[in-house]
């Protein structure tokens, strides 16, 4: 009997540990907010994904937050994405001072141990917590979402290379994300010590805002294989409500699973090509947006290929340089006219003048010539319309009578 209770309290305690999963820790290294306080709080992934999303996006990030499911206030989630995502700059703004670089490094594997130790090496609590961290492979279906929005680093750097904002190398822009597993790179945690100064440095001066995330062990096979709540799709067990603002969310907020997807159906693509490439005659329909700005000239001229040949990249705010990546920039085709020949027969031969238009010029211009038609033809369906309209006005006037002046019977 003693044996059974023994077993009965062991089995009981092995499922409460199982439930109740660590939390990971979330630091955030930048010069304008002052110490952390202790009383983290704890943020579901959800909003964390809105977080990291908005801290690394180099446009201006509006959160649709349709995707978040019902359990989570939106109101409290606003507060969070407000409190410890990027400083928003201002709206009428004339100084020329660059918004510091936004750094997101990933740790998993982090063991209890040795979260502790790093917290008081750090000297500082952490921001907040995620209560429910997810998965491994939710952690490489976030890294997709980052490599579509061109943040991800280009190669695996070192920790030591990736906190300089400065580089060439890890940093293709004014935003960084980087993932390092213990498994694969036990001495992470070793080199985040030894250039704690620098990355204190960088900070201090206002070049850099580090945003460090440490997964705990526990969370590597967990079952939350998704960063966002409508990817994993609805279960059976959700509410009503939960179905309805998912499957409006699908319309249009486009998920982590949904960017895996659609790179891994690609095999001659990696994830990172977010964007369509075109030549001069033929275009690529794509599910995913052409984007308004690019952060630097070579980034504009590689994902637009040289701006389909029928321009080239410039700075919208009249930056003269073309390697120019702060935050201030923002490059985008200038379309240019092209001269093409006519043909070679002597009738129709001659030069053409071929106007281009669109977002990577690859739409050819033709509102010049659609003008002049429609201006033609309104102007030949109006002046046919008033002689038509004159004929009939001067058919529905009266005769004059008969005129009797000047006639009398004779006597």
């Amino acid at each position: 009997m003693k044996l059974l209770a023994g077993l009965t309290a062991a089995a009981l305690s092995g499922l409460a540990v199982g439930a109740s999963q660590p939390s990971a820790d979330a630091y955030i290294f930048r010069s304008s907010s002052s110490q952390s306080s202790p009383d983290r709080p704890s943020i579901p992934k959800e909003v964390t994904r809105h977080i990291l999303l908005q801290r690394t996006s180099r446009q201006r990030y509006g959160s649709d937050l349709r995707d978040l499911p019902s359990s989570i206030d939106t109101e409290t989630a606003v507060r969070h994405i407000a409190k410890f995502g990027k400083s928003p700059a201002p709206l009428f703004s004339h100084t020329k001072e660059t918004e510091p670089s936004q750094l997101v490094v990933i740790v998993e594997g982090v063991a209890a141990e040795q979260s502790s130790q790093l917290r008081g090496t750090l000297g500082q609590h952490a921001a907040f917590t995620i209560a429910d961290p997810p998965s491994a492979t939710a952690n490489k279906f976030l890294m997709a979402v980052f490599q579509s929005m061109g943040v991800a680093s280009p190669r695996q750097c070192e920790l030591s290379e990736v906190i300089n904002p400065f580089g060439t190398d890890c940093w293709s822009g004014p935003s960084a994300v980087v993932k390092y597993d213990l498994r694969k790179s036990p001495t992470i945690l070793d080199s985040l010590v030894d250039n704690l100064p620098r990355i204190n440095n960088f900070v201090k001066n206002g070049d850099l805002e580090v945003l460090l995330v440490l997964l705990p062990e526990s969370s590597r096979n967990s079952k939350l294989n998704h960063w966002s709540a409508n990817a994993a799709g609805a279960g059976a067990g959700d509410s009503a409500s939960d179905l309805r603002r998912r499957r409006h969310a699908e319309e249009t907020v486009i998920s982590d699973h949904q960017l895996s997807t659609d790179s891994e159906s690609d095999n001659n693509q990696p994830p990172a090509a977010a964007f369509p490439t075109t030549t001069p005659d033929n275009t690529h329909n794509t599910k995913k947006p052409i984007p308004q700005c690019f952060a630097s000239y070579n980034a504009c001229m590689a994902q637009t290929n040289s701006c389909s040949g029928h321009g080239e990249c410039a700075n919208k705010y009249g930056g003269n340089s073309t390697s120019s990546t702060s935050a201030a920039s923002c490059f985008a085709c200038v379309c240019k006219a092209s001269v093409v020949e006519r043909g070679e027969d002597a009738r129709t031969r001659g030069r053409k003048t071929v106007h281009w238009g669109g977002n990577m010029c690859q739409k050819e211009d033709v509102s010049v010539e659609f003008w002049l038609i429609a201006g033609f033809t309104v102007t030949i369906v109006g002046a046919v319309t008033f002689a038509i309209g004159l004929l009939f006005g001067v058919g529905e006037e009266k005769l004059p009578g008969v005129i009797g002046a000047g006639v009398s019977r004779s006597k």
